[in-house]
């Protein structure tokens, strides 16, 4: 038998979401990382940018994701007490040899379903940031800022989130499958213990 469904390994963003959306589906979830802190390893330098998704192809896994990812950030955080900004951007064309790229992101946007994007006039843009050499731009209103560190913690909280037990400092060295007649899953070797988890 299982000390756990499911073992996840990294505390980063992308282990943390995991185990979030899994406890709160019932499961009973381990977390094993390496480092001293949650989202200290590859989440630490993360730019806190929230993309809009404007850029992707058109139906790409990228940019169904990107645009559902956004609003649940935005959702999740505004739930949680994490500190964002929805500041929005502006996508430049510097020259009028720039605006047909600037169009063709435009429709790319909406063909992704990025809400938020309006084309504005080289002035419009300069209302906004004066120091733009702008012949035309997008305002992209979705795009924003998160405090990634704020966010680690909350999608961590015990009080929040129903999955219990985090293993800090306890790098994985190499599941192993276990199949046998009683039990059949994953054994986590770590230099402390070797959780097992079903998947």
């Amino acid at each position: 038998m299982s000390d756990f469904d499911a073992a996840i390994v990294g505390a980063g963003v992308v282990g943390l979401a995991a185990a979030y959306a899994l406890a709160r589906r019932g499961q009973n979830v381990v977390v094993l990382e390496r480092e001293a802190l949650i989202g200290a390893g590859v989440s630490s330098r993360n730019s806190e940018v929230v993309h809009a998704g404007l850029y992707y192809p058109t139906g790409s896994l990228k940019a169904r994701l990107c645009v559902q990812g956004r609003r649940a950030l935005y959702a999740f955080a505004a739930a949680h007490g994490v500190a964002y900004e929805q500041c929005g951007k502006l996508v430049v064309a510097t020259s009028e040899s720039e605006i047909p790229a600037l169009e063709t992101i435009a429709k790319q946007a909406e063909i992704n379903g990025v809400e938020g994007v309006r084309a504005i006039s080289g002035d419009q843009a300069r209302a906004i940031e004066p120091g733009l050499n702008a012949a035309a731009a997008l305002d992209v209103a979705v795009s924003g800022l998160v405090d990634s560190a704020r966010l680690y913690v909350r999608a961590a909280r015990r009080d929040r989130s129903p999955w219990r037990r985090d293993r800090l400092q306890r790098p994985v060295r190499g599941p192993k499958a276990t199949p046998r007649a009683s039990w059949c899953g994953w054994a986590m070797p770590t230099a402390r213990a070797s959780p097992r988890a079903g998947w």
